[in-house]
């Protein structure tokens, strides 16, 4: 972000959705059709919007200030949210699936175990010379 000083009042209309920092000083800023003023301190940002009309100027006279404008985080468009929606169903579908397989697995622990029990009870009758 490159700073440019302020030595008088500017006025400026955004290209794009950006975030104007206070990168020296402290900045007075007057938004268009924005009831509030906003004051800000070294380091503090207001995110505005494309087509937004500022005013800035410094805090105080004779105080050297300056302001930056860094692009603001891209926000997740519609397509990003319905590939986050089919995702989350498709999530929940294979934790479904995976809880199925796990009663399934049961199951034939379960079946293994009687078998084996079984199995058991037949070796000790051999054993014993009753068979």
């Amino acid at each position: 972000m490159t700073s440019t000083p302020l030595h008088h009042v500017q006025r400026l209309r955004l290209s794009g959705d950006a975030q104007l920092c206070a990168v020296q000083g402290t900045l007075w800023v007057t938004r268009d059709h924005d009831p509030l003023d906003h004051v800000l301190g070294e380091g503090a940002c207001l995110t505005l919007r494309r087509g937004d009309w500022v005013t800035l100027e410094a805090w105080q006279a004779g105080v050297p200030s300056a302001w930056g404008l860094r692009p603001t985080p891209r926000r997740h468009g519609l397509g990003r949210r319905f590939l986050a929606a089919g995702l989350g169903a498709l999530a929940a579908r294979v934790r479904g699936l995976a809880a199925g397989l796990l009663a399934l697995a049961r199951s034939a622990e379960a079946m293994a175990s009687r078998a084996q029990g079984c199995i058991s009870a037949t070796d000790s009758k051999a054993s014993a010379g009753t068979v």
